[in-house]
């Protein structure tokens, strides 16, 4: 063979090497790691897992003696589009006593997935962790075609009959069907649930969206088994490379497996896209495969395993993972400290703490925005609030909090390397320019779970329970009924005895000693925790003219009714009533939120309040 330029001859050999690696060449082995030719081996002593070197598929893991891994492995979007990577070059990146990175990168190239980014998967050992770090790089070289993702995400599956408890939050820590149970169930209309027949659950509904959740409110999730005495964790040390914020929510734990979604594409979250002739690369985790063992099955398991958590995001840029460019070290990060204040004249109890608080790119919307890193953390009960680990870089700063609609914002806050930037309060003065606040249901909290109904919403079908305890249409009289008793997490059709859909008008009363003599405009606002193509209709005192229709275009869809969610994109709409539509004495306004023909159209109020000028 002729070779006429060396730098060609040298660039040939390194191909040529890394993929005899990728095909079986043996690497040295050592304490950590063992090369098997197509795969390879990760043995701490505690732990083990054995990785195919051309897929990155993990194809073993054992903890005690006990294979607790079907399949584990990274996969992109689904259908026609799903895709996982593949003819991967294979390097150890590090290999010492204490520690073992192994790469294992899928170069893109037309034909092998419509996702236009290189893969770059990681798994990680290291000595006396009970566990498995793994983390993820994607790149779009400038000369790749458009590249887009909607969903990306590290899948751990479970072998059968070695788990039987499944740990998500308060909701959903319970025994789980046996895999029997699962075969043996009956399918439904919705494709995802099943009905099952035999079992702990028998008669109920099950999908994998019975767990979803916002992976911030959590921080760990995953299985635990009282025959084996062993749990089986997805722990999040860090949180930046996540999209939408901390109010995303998506699947995680569910049968027979544990997800990592990093891209949360679920319940209106957005997709990554980069355009042609763009440079761009992020990096996803590193996060925690993590096992643990006691005899106190699921509590001290679960305890240990939340536990976990704190322990890593005190480790959290970690040390031992260096000359990544996109993941620099703590003395190239900075820091933001201050204190977070809330004036709210009509609330005096609402002042800022435990806010969310976060550092976002500019001029993107942060609930929309998977393409780019994002630093939130919540205040303490006096407000303060220490935002660290951020990389350098000019950020917008959003503050949020439970009983105030909206946001805060404050432009311009510019984190420099190694830099601890203490910024002066931030006061957030709501404003109550618009008259009397006469009556509000709901706390403005961005979800729906204080309603009626709301701590139930995560099985699949609920349409069936709340429509047969509530009437059609819904009535509710300010000053005497009670939001969390009367006032429904969503409204949607009505389901009828007979199995048909109807339209389901709420209704709500309230009584005015007095108007204006000056007249003016009452104020209703809306603030919604999921609204799925549906539109809000409001009806002033019986009149049969509609007085508004709002067609919401920004913040919809998600599917939150049918894939068993509390909430979805946040948004909020203020309808101004002039003061001649209403009465002294008796009124109403009716909200009538679809045409009653389906079943996922919806509207899930956050909270609504009417203020009056006086």
């Amino acid at each position: 063979m002729s070779i006429r330029n060396p730098l060609n001859f040298i660039l040939l050999f390194t191909v040529y090497s890394t993929i005899a690696f990728a095909a079986g060449y043996k690497q040295a082995d050592t304490a950590m790691f063992t090369d098997q030719g197509d795969r390879v081996l990760l043995n701490n002593g505690i732990v083990s897992a054995v990785i195919n070197k051309s897929s990155a598929h993990m194809m073993s893991y054992r903890y005690r003696g006990i294979e607790v891994l079907k399949d584990g492995y990274y996969s992109m979007d689904g259908g026609k589009s799903y895709a996982q990577p593949g003819h991967c070059e294979v390097s150890v990146k590090v290999n010492t006593p204490n520690l073992v990175d192994v790469m294992f990168k899928s170069r893109w190239q037309p034909g092998l997935r419509q996702q236009a980014f290189d893969i770059e998967c990681h798994y990680v050992i290291e000595k006396g962790t009970a566990g498995i770090y793994c983390y993820a790089l994607l790149t779009h070289e400038a000369r790749y075609p458009q590249g887009r993702i909607g969903e990306w995400r590290y899948v751990w599956k479970l072998p059968d009959g070695v788990f039987d408890h499944i740990n998500v939050d308060l909701l959903r820590n319970m025994d789980m069907p046996s895999a029997d149970d699962y075969r043996n169930a009956e399918r439904t209309t919705i494709p995802e649930a099943i009905k099952l027949k035999n079992g702990i659950k028998a008669g109920q509904y099950e999908c994998k969206y019975n767990y979803s959740a916002a992976y911030y409110d959590i921080g760990t999730w995953g299985h635990t088994s009282n025959k084996n005495k062993i749990g089986a964790w997805m722990v999040l040390g860090g949180y930046d490379f996540l999209n939408d914020g901390p109010t995303q929510a998506d699947l995680n734990a569910a049968a027979g497996i544990n997800h990592l979604h990093f891209a949360r594409n679920h319940y209106a979250g957005s997709v990554t896209s980069v355009a042609t002739g763009e440079k761009w690369s992020k990096i996803f985790g590193p996060f925690l495969l993590f096992v643990n063992s006691s005899n106190d099955v699921p509590n001290a398991l679960w305890a240990d395993a939340q536990k976990r958590v704190a322990e890593e995001k005190a480790k959290w840029p970690y040390t031992w993972l260096t000359g990544v460019e996109e993941y620099p070290n703590s003395a190239h990060r900075g820091v933001l400290a201050g204190t977070f204040k809330i004036n709210d004249p009509y609330k005096p109890d609402v002042k800022g703490a435990n806010a969310w608080i976060g550092l976002t790119t500019p001029e993107v919307d942060w609930e929309n925005d998977s393409k780019n890193y994002q630093y939130w953390v919540k205040t303490d009960n006096e407000g303060k609030f220490t935002i660290a680990n951020v990389r350098p870089g000019q950020y917008t700063l959003h503050a949020y909090a439970s009983g105030a609609v909206g946001e805060f914002e404050k432009q311009g806050i510019n984190i420099s390397s190694g830099e601890t930037k203490q910024i002066n309060t931030l006061t957030w003065v709501i404003p109550r320019d618009k008259g009397k606040l006469m009556w509000e249901i709901g706390i403005p909290n961005r979800t729906a779970i204080e309603f009626k109904f709301g701590n139930q919403y995560w099985h699949p079908f609920m349409w069936e329970t709340y429509s047969p305890a509530l009437p059609n249409p819904l009535i509710y009289n300010v000053g005497s009924s009670d939001w969390r008793k009367d006032w429904n997490y969503v409204q949607s059709a009505y389901w009828n005895n007979d199995g048909t859909l109807s339209q389901w008008p709420w209704k709500i009363n309230f009584n005015l000693d007095k108007l204006p003599s000056v007249g003016g405009e009452a104020t209703l606002t809306f603030a919604f925790a999921s609204l799925d193509r549906a539109r809000l209709v409001t009806f002033i005192n019986d009149d049969i003219t509609p007085f508004d229709t709002f067609l919401p275009t920004l913040k919809t869809g998600g599917n939150a009714l049918i894939r068993q969610g509390i909430h979805a994109k946040y948004s909020t709409y203020v309808l101004k009533i002039p003061v001649s539509k209403l009465h002294r004495g008796n009124n109403s306004i009716t909200l009538v939120s679809n045409s009653g023909k389906n079943r996922t159209d919806h509207i899930m109020y956050d909270y609504i309040s009417m203020e009056i000028p006086q």
